[in-house]
């Protein structure tokens, strides 16, 4: 049986930090999906000439000034994983203009009939569930999870600061409609990625 990619589908692709999301991107962007990132999008609305940098300096001051003219990533980070409220208030700057983004995306996907994947970490968080033709979370243990962010420099403290920032990956796992563990080696992973994707994405001719 020939297989052939679905037409105008979009998938959204969400889960913890640190649960291998962007890996299972990476598996589908090279088995045919197009793809768009909620963070990417995120990082040019504060990189230089990006339309927040402005509302993001004067709401947290010089302290988040890059030389470069754009927002400084870490010292915004720092600043907003340790404080809800920072948090939130950042969140009502980046969020509507990334939702707007992605909505385009989605129209674009579903009228040229591609296989679209949307990878939005906070996909729960922001209320966009709805607008997808499924959902799949990618998931860890909690003590993987904290391993991985270790491995990328953060102490114990930092690392579940921000996994408090986000919904617990079993309450997302819960509500999507797919969920691919993360918890082995990166062969287990493409495999439980490769049989997600044919499941969603895949149609006999």
């Amino acid at each position: 049986m020939v297989k052939e990619m679905k037409k105008g589908y979009c998938v959204a692709l969400t889960g913890g930090i640190a649960c291998g999301k962007s890996t299972v991107a990476g598996f589908w962007r090279r088995w045919g999906a197009e793809m768009i990132d909620a963070d990417e999008i995120a990082h040019r609305l504060i990189a230089p000439g990006g339309v927040c940098v402005e509302e993001i300096q004067q709401a947290f001051g010089p302290r988040v000034w890059a030389p470069d003219g754009g927002i400084d990533r870490t010292r915004l980070a720092a600043i907003v994983f340790a404080d809800a409220a920072a948090r939130e208030r950042l969140n009502q700057m980046l969020h509507p203009p990334v939702i707007r983004r992605m909505r385009v995306w989605a129209e674009g996907i579903r009228r040229e009939g591609l296989a679209g994947v949307a990878l939005i970490p906070l996909l729960f968080e922001t209320g966009m569930q709805q607008e997808w033709d499924a959902v799949v979370c990618v998931a860890s243990d909690e003590p993987v999870m904290v391993q991985r962010l270790m491995h990328r420099g953060l102490t114990v403290e930092e690392a579940r600061a921000r996994m408090a920032s986000q919904w617990p990956v079993a309450r997302k796992m819960a509500l999507a409609d797919r969920v691919i563990e993360n918890n082995g080696t990166l062969e287990e992973l493409e495999a439980r990625s490769r049989a997600v994707w044919q499941d969603l994405f895949e149609q006999g001719d």
